[in-house]
């Protein structure tokens, strides 16, 4: 493949994950080119810095830095340790620094519950976000939405992915395929076993995911889908505007939790379709199997971001961003959110909403200083 890339990965868990990636990597003959990136929080026990150092020792470069050694990195940064905190996925922005400091040319960011399937290819498959020329069927969807779950086979049929918005869930729609060619800088994965859903579809169906079509696809210049970080790959320089962005603050009077990346991927979404950046969605399918969960819990957590989405997507798909990189791009895009937040009247939108949302624009521009710290 020739292109450095890193594994990059959150857990709290003993490290179970490692093996499997590590054989993948293997058998796909890219160790020289991967490093994994596993940042442990304050609830990680201390056997994963032992099973990091024994995979370590097979062929491929594995980092596990301490909470001190994590501390020290963000500290060369500016205020960037400031804005992420303990005892959150919001660390994984540490593990994104780390890889761009590693000068890698693109990041895979998974979850410690999603597994490559044995006898497919993995790394290979997302390192489409390095390739100048893609070249493959972009679906245009007549209301700007495409449902990413049509590719694969689920149990119950007609689930839509976790932070898609609901106004345009069950809308008849056409599609049109066309053969299109570009570069591409987003490539969402897909899941078998357990989709990434939201909270309200887990308790309503328990969805499974069969099978996959064998099919990815492009998204039209003009077509939208939701974007995570369970097993999505992104150019070097793409990593400017996927800003893990913080939760748990309160808004509206509930306190939002479990979004920090769909809100991510749709201003990264943004800021790569300004810059004539495609997205890519299907492959590399991965085996999610997913880690216990209080549903109930997340639906509280997940409803206030729910609602947020609603009209904040819509607003995108309108934007008219400036920049020519990554960066100037998603400054602009923080400049304009200060300013379109003051003027959404939906039911979740007051004050602790724009406040929210005022903190987390200065949060991006803060990022970007960081990055462009290490540089790109």
């Amino acid at each position: 493949m020739k292109n450095k890339f890193a594994v990059v990965v959150t857990t709290i868990g003993e490290g179970a994950f490692l093996q499997r990636y590590i054989e993948q990597i293997e058998e796909e003959h890219v160790s020289g080119d991967a490093t994994i990136i596993v940042i442990p929080d304050r609830k990680t026990p201390s056997t994963l810095f032992a099973n990091c150092r024994s995979a370590g020792q097979r062929s491929v470069r594995v980092l596990c830095p301490t909470l001190e050694e994590q501390e020290d990195f963000l500290g060369r940064l500016g205020k960037i340790k400031d804005i992420i905190p303990y005892d959150s996925d919001n660390r994984r922005n540490v593990g994104y620094l780390m890889a761009l400091e590693e000068g890698c040319d693109f990041i895979i960011s998974i979850d410690d519950d999603n597994h490559c399937v044995s006898g497919q290819p993995y790394f290979g498959e997302h390192a489409v976000v390095v390739r100048e020329d893609m070249e493959g069927e972009a679906v245009h969807c007549s209301n700007g939405w495409y449902n990413i779950c049509e590719l694969m086979e689920t149990d119950p049929p007609g689930i839509y992915p976790r932070g898609f918005p609901y106004h345009a869930r069950h809308v008849r729609q056409e599609q049109d395929l066309k053969v299109e060619r570009g570069p591409v800088h987003i490539n969402e994965g897909l899941w078998l076993q357990d989709p990434d859903v939201d909270a309200i579809t887990w308790l309503a169906c328990r969805p499974q995911a069969k099978g996959f079509h064998h099919r990815s696809l492009l998204l039209g210049g003009d077509t939208w889908t939701a974007i995570n970080t369970q097993n999505t790959a992104l150019a070097r320089q793409a990593v400017a505007a996927f800003y893990f962005l913080r939760m748990g603050y309160p808004v509206a009077g509930l306190r939002i939790d479990r979004y920090g990346d769909i809100f991510a991927g749709y201003f990264c979404q943004a800021c790569a379709r300004h810059l004539a950046y495609g997205v890519r969605v299907g492959t590399p399918v991965a085996r999610h199997a997913r880690n216990a969960h209080d549903y109930l819990r997340d639906l509280r957590e997940e409803l206030g971001c729910i609602l947020l989405v609603e009209e904040l997507s819509e607003w995108l798909r309108e934007l008219s961003l400036q920049g020519s990189t990554y960066q100037e791009a998603y400054l602009c895009l923080a400049d304009m959110i200060d300013e379109a937040v003051e003027d959404f009247s939906g039911v979740i939108w007051d004050q602790q909403a724009r406040d929210y949302f005022h903190l987390i624009t200065g949060h991006m521009r803060t990022w970007i200083r960081a990055v462009d710290t290490i540089g790109l």
